[in-house]
């Protein structure tokens, strides 16, 4: 095995170019052919054994000391948002697609803690690095582990981090069970007889139930579940009609529901489907609902969380790691943790001129985020790695 790089500053710089490369050139969900053929071309480069196509277009890479013991799994996530950028930088995409959320950072900072491990190597055990196809929504870490990214061999512990624009830069944000919520999606379809806007006795008022459905979703939180037990209900579309003297014959609304107790999560579906049909009720409409649980909870096993923690206070300092990092955002690395104990971090990724990330939020076109987080964040990698193989 060899490094790419040994210099600290030249590792760096090599991590932000990486980076840069990625950005410009982003995939979406499943179409991560050139990023994963990157990736996989630096990690066979090391010396490293790579499988490719797992889970589609995932990418696994191996290190092993030569030693029995333990094995750990490292994960980034590889895919682009169907996001056209404005963020005018000199590295922007220009295909209709952009890295919104800071996958590219995730994979430029798990590439740079391979060479860190290579040139301080664990002394027994295994490293799996596991660069993982369509983590927003799309099941990539579920078609990984159908790949057997958790087979042959097995990790005993797992690992992932989110360059996290909220926290400052040079923070990290680490907590014990559920650090990001269950992710929903809802579909309802209010149906009934259209017809001439003038004469609405004669119809059923579709746009009508839609608004009582609006109305009363927010009672399903309030009202129908616990109140020290987060959860959310939004509706995040409308659809319906196509004039405006015609009462339209459906009405399609959409949207999600997040939490994170296992009680609120089994409850929602029902929940969300009474209000609908109560609503199509009083208006004499009709309501069929789809609900379609995508994603579990991030739940940190509390060992391993606790071990992330000792690790980054070592890189950052104690004052520096902080437990309120919850958030109501999903992501699939749960599917990892519901299978291996294990952790998921926030590293600190705040721009100079944004402290707390607001004017350029994840997922928006003008996202991005503060370069110099792309050392910490493979530190980071390294260094629970070790920690999980020693068994300190």
């Amino acid at each position: 095995m060899r490094p790419l790089g040994s210099d600290p500053n030249q590792l760096a710089e090599a991590a932000v170019a990486l980076r840069r490369t990625i950005h410009a050139n982003p995939e979406t969900a499943f179409e991560e052919i050139s990023t994963a053929r990157l990736v996989a071309e630096r990690m066979r480069a090391r010396g490293l054994d790579v499988r490719t196509e797992v889970g589609t277009t995932g990418v696994v890479a191996l290190l092993d000391s030569g030693r029995p013991g333990k094995t750990v799994l490292l994960r980034a996530d590889l895919d682009a948002l169907p996001v056209e950028e404005r963020t005018g930088l000199p590295f922007a995409a220009t295909n209709g697609k952009m890295h919104a959320c800071g996958h590219d950072g995730h994979v430029a900072a798990l590439d740079m803690a391979a060479d860190l491990l290579i040139l301080e190597p664990p002394a027994s055990g295994r490293v799996l690095f596991a660069f993982q196809p369509a983590e927003e929504g799309t099941g990539g870490a579920t078609a990984m582990i159908a790949g057997g990214v958790l087979d042959d061999p097995r990790p005993d512990a797992v690992f992932a981090l989110h360059l996290w624009t909220p926290l400052p830069l040079g923070t990290v944000g680490v907590a014990a069970g559920p650090v990001m919520a269950a992710v929903d999606e809802f579909r309802i379809s209010i149906t009934g007889p259209g017809g001439h806007a003038a004469s609405p006795h004669e119809t059923r008022d579709t746009v009508l139930a839609a608004a009582h459905v609006v109305g009363g979703l927010p009672s399903v939180v309030s009202r129908r579940l616990p109140p020290l037990q987060p959860a959310l209900v939004s509706v995040t579309s409308i659809h319906g009609g196509t004039a405006f003297n015609v009462v339209p014959e459906e009405v399609v609304l959409t949207g999600t529901c997040r939490a994170f107790d296992a009680e609120s999560i089994a409850r929602l579906p029902g929940l969300v489907a009474d209000v609908a049909a109560a609503a199509a009720t009083v208006t004499g409409c009709r309501a069929e609902t789809t609900y379609l649980q995508k994603s579990r909870a991030v739940v940190n096993d509390p060992a391993e969380a606790a071990r992330a923690a000792r690790v980054a206070a070592l890189l950052v300092g104690e004052m520096n790691v902080t437990a309120d990092c919850r958030t109501m955002g999903g992501e699939d690395f749960s599917e990892f943790l519901a299978r291996v104990p294990g952790a998921f971090v926030f590293v600190g990724a705040a721009r100079a001129d944004e402290p707390d990330g607001r004017l350029r939020p994840h997922h928006a076109p003008v996202f991005d985020f503060d370069e110099r987080a792309l050392p910490l964040a493979a530190r980071l990698h390294a260094a629970w790695a070790r920690s999980a193989l020693a068994g300190a």
